[in-house]
């Protein structure tokens, strides 16, 4: 499952709009990395100093191709008309699986078919996670107030999530200590903090 989470990475930080640049920053200012998507919607990573990490492209029927520094396929993602996901490695092999049933039940596979783990989320908006044996290993939910609550298998608080009026999420652990913020100001730059709101890194996108 190692190159499905590694695809499941890329995913999330190729998410903007097209002909954009997103830059990330640490605390001092320097630029640590970018995520570039042209008129096409190719999508480049660089490093701090610009070089080309890797990239990744949609084609006409969805398949999303994963490509390495000079330009070697890695991996691809496609997810076919009822939803399934498949992820493969460089040579085509099956990685993993995602499906979702009808009941909004989402279920992980290995390349041999195997459940690693699902998810569900019933009426209230409770979302279980469960081991590849139905076991739940935790749960997250969400109060009328916007508060997210992050619950291990015995139902005790490991962490939460609460976003303020004005927009800015505080993290707190199990004990309700602060772990960190995050706030995005008018200009759409969100700025990380630590628990003593020392700047981590920031990202902006234009």
């Amino acid at each position: 499952m190692k190159n499905v989470t590694l695809v499941f990475c890329l995913v999330m930080a190729a998410i903007g709009h097209a002909e954009s640049t997103t830059t990330y920053r640490d605390g001092s200012g320097r630029v640590i990395s970018t995520t570039v998507v042209d008129r096409n919607g190719k999508t480049t990573y660089r490093d701090g100093q610009g070089r080309i990490q890797g990239s990744q492209t949609t084609d006409r029927n969805g398949k999303t191709t994963y490509r390495d520094a000079i330009g070697r396929v890695q991996g691809s993602q496609v997810t076919d008309s009822r939803g399934k996901t498949t992820y493969r490695d460089a040579s085509g092999r099956v990685q993993g699986t995602v499906t979702t049933d009808s009941n909004g039940k989402t279920t992980y596979r290995d390349g041999m078919g195997r459940v690693q783990g699902s998810q569900t989320t019933d009426r209230s908006g409770k979302t279980t996670y469960r081991d590849a044996l139905g076991r739940v290993q935790g749960t997250q939910t969400t109060d009328s107030r916007g508060k997210t609550t992050y619950r291990d298998a015995s139902g005790r608080v490991q962490g939460t999530a609460t976003m303020d009026s004005n927009g800015k999420t505080t993290y707190r652990d199990g004990m309700g200590r602060i772990q960190g913020t995050q706030t995005t100001d008018r200009n759409g730059k969100t700025t990380y903090r630590d628990a003593q709101g020392r700047v981590i890194w920031t990202k902006t996108v234009k």
